[in-house]
């Protein structure tokens, strides 16, 4: 129990002075992935934890999260060194990990896969990767939010690869880069 009560102190800490856009979707992302953990009897207290860091790194500066990345051994693709904002959750996942007595798997797995997607995440790291996309925030980066909400209640890994597909859609037709990882996850999730 150690563990959770210094990671989620140090999560707490770290989330005193947040600009309020943040504050809201992490406090959003906290809520969804509560119901999800509910409906999928997902360990609670771990989507928790997972929900609330998720975003521990997303306003470090680009040029701090490649040189993390690089201290961590975080693998930098090509498409990480064009967006490092990618790192967020890698170079999160670390930071948390530093501040667990022992390791969790589930954590450090939801935070560092919450922005492409990993196929071999349990229920825990992809309710935090699908409640991170149902933010109504996002509404309009992702249309299809709806859909993508009814099917995380229903299957988790029909809504992980509804997200995949239709993301990498939404990036090739708008002609920007898809990050390798999410598409080893969206194959693996159809079975190719």
């Amino acid at each position: 129990m150690r563990t959770v009560e210094l990671l989620e102190q140090f999560i707490e800490e770290s989330f005193k002075d947040l600009p309020k856009g943040l504050e809201t979707h992490i406090s959003t992302v906290v809520g969804i992935g509560k119901e999800l953990a509910e409906t999928h009897s997902a360990n609670a207290k771990e989507v928790y934890l997972a929900s609330k860091g998720h975003d521990i790194c997303r306003l470090t500066p680009p040029a701090v999260l490649l040189e993390l990345a690089t201290a961590f051994s975080v693998p930098i693709s090509d498409v990480d060194r064009e967006i490092p904002m990618l790192l967020h959750g890698p170079v999160g996942a670390n930071i948390l990990a530093q501040h667990m007595d022992s390791f969790n798997h589930s954590i450090y797995d939801a935070v560092y896969w919450h922005t492409t997607g990993n196929y071999d995440l349990d229920d825990v790291g992809k309710i935090v990767f699908l409640a991170d996309k149902l933010d109504p925030v996002k509404n309009t980066r992702y249309p299809y939010q709806r859909l993508l909400r009814d099917l995380a209640f229903k299957n988790l890994n029909n809504a992980m690869k509804e997200f995949l597909d239709r993301e990498i859609i939404s990036l090739v037709n708008q002609g920007n880069l898809v990050h390798p990882q999410m598409l080893v996850a969206r194959n693996k999730f159809n079975g190719k």
